[in-house]
């Protein structure tokens, strides 16, 4: 090995860990509730911003193949992805339960409480396909990752979002505790990206 061999070229302290208290999640609102931002105030933000904590990035895999030939075996990649298990999230309600609020009315216009019915456009699969709508009530969703000078350090990019679940809230009179609740999504896919000196709100 030459003297100018480096096993580790990123100048790092082996005391700079990741901390699990520094994510950000950005979520651009869905066409579905844009539309009726002009009707409720509180869904006429464009993107919600919440502070999370939890388990927020589900396992990433692409599984191996086991071919077998003369008695033994070998593996080959796939090359293929199983469907992502859901983004489970926790986060912390705001003061004014803007963040639950919206994600309740998302979740209520795929089914709403009173009517038992879907909130969107009411047309057929073959319709929705040819003008976009299938895609109505999915969003892109983004985690931010920040490091310890609160710089965004890498982004979780997840596409084709839509929420399926949104936990209780549960309050005492006793503890003047932040409250906390829990979402659950489905999404089409993941991507990961590096970020250095850059906004979260410009993402």
């Amino acid at each position: 090995m030459s003297a100018t061999t480096c096993l580790n070229p990123e100048p790092n302290s082996v005391l700079n860990f990741s901390a699990g208290d520094k994510f950000i999640m950005t979520l651009t609102l869905p066409p579905i509730l844009n539309k009726y931002a002009e009707l409720d105030p509180r869904l006429n933000i464009g993107t919600l911003q919440m502070t999370i904590f939890g388990t927020v990035v589900p396992q990433i895999a692409v599984p191996a193949i086991e071919v077998r030939y003369g008695g033994q075996s070998t593996n080959f990649s796939s090359h293929s992805r199983p469907a992502y298990e859901p983004l489970s999230i926790n986060f912390l309600i705001d003061n004014q339960y803007t963040n639950y609020y919206v994600l309740w009315r998302w979740l209520d216009l795929l089914n709403s409480a009173t009517q038992s019915l879907y909130k969107g456009s009411q047309l057929n699969i073959r319709e929705s396909q040819l003008i976009g709508n299938l895609t109505e009530y999915q969003t892109t969703l983004n985690i931010v990752a920040l490091d310890e000078y609160n710089i965004p350090a890498i982004i979780f990019r997840y596409t084709n979002v839509f929420i399926t679940s949104l936990g209780g809230l549960n309050y005492s009179y006793r503890e003047g505790k932040t409250i906390e609740s829990s979402a659950q999504f489905a999404f089409g896919q993941l991507d990961v990206t590096p970020e250095k000196n850059m906004s979260i709100l410009d993402k």
